[in-house]
């Protein structure tokens, strides 16, 4: 069964809603540990999503292909951080959820793919978020921060916010703030250029389209003498709405 236009949208709201607070909800368990209703509430999400996996993998005509266009969802969905809790290695098992943050932000910003594939922003993205969470592990060792304080702190200092609160005093420690300072000015100087780029140009695709149809244009101006009235008025509407758009 297909969904329509419409409830296509309502499909892709609900599932970016549950992915963000999916991706809140690990963040918190990283930090401090999920409380009984945060707990139900990150099982039922896992659940839909599991469902909705399982769904789209009963309707797909060629499941192998469904499968490897859909890694981040079968990352999303496996019980990664219950594993180890069943060895009894629970500050492994926090960690293992990093995984799933990954698949569970993957959902909602492919949405976005157009944006992202702009001046290559979505290998910056990746490398950014990659090192803020490497940077916040690893001051978590150099400087006795607890992993939630530690990837807050990362991320403000790889903003260049510079909040104070939090600051490092080791030789370690500061030199993770510089290697994060540096990435985070290439990371603002990115965002701009790509803003930039993504508003002034118009997507390739769109492009594609519009020269494939000036050049059948062309083509049925060739042949004049054989067009009808009609097809003239068509002609004229389609270059009407193609100069609109410009």
């Amino acid at each position: 069964m297909k969904l329509n236009k419409f409830q296509h949208k309502i499909y892709d709201i609900v599932i970016s809603v549950l992915a963000g607070a999916a991706v809140f909800l690990v963040l918190v368990d990283l930090s401090q540990g999920l409380n009984e209703w945060q707990y139900r509430l990150d099982q039922a999400i896992l659940s839909v999503f599991l469902i909705d996996y399982l769904v789209r993998l009963f309707l797909a005509e060629d499941k192998a292909k469904y499968i490897r266009t859909n890694i981040c969802d079968l990352i999303a969905i496996l019980p990664f951080h219950t594993v180890f809790r069943l060895f009894k290695m629970a500050s492994i098992a926090r960690l293992a959820k990093l995984p799933r943050l990954f698949a569970f932000m993957y959902r909602p910003l492919k949405k976005a793919r157009r944006f992202f594939n702009t001046n290559g922003f979505k290998y910056v993205v990746f490398v950014t978020t990659i090192m803020i969470i490497v940077g916040g592990i690893l001051i978590h060792f150099a400087e006795g921060m607890s992993y939630g304080d530690g990837i807050w702190w990362a991320f403000v200092t790889t903003t260049t916010v510079g909040y104070g609160d939090i600051s490092p005093t080791t030789f370690y420690g500061r030199l993770i703030a510089m290697i994060l300072m540096l990435l985070g000015i290439g990371l603002l100087g990115t965002i701009t250029s790509t803003l930039t780029s993504y508003f002034l140009n118009p997507p390739a695709q769109t492009k594609g389209v519009r020269n494939e149809t000036l050049e059948t244009i062309k083509n049925q101006l060739d042949h004049f003498d054989e067009l009808s009235a009609e097809d003239v008025d068509d002609i004229c509407h389609i270059l009407k709405a193609l100069k609109k758009k410009r």
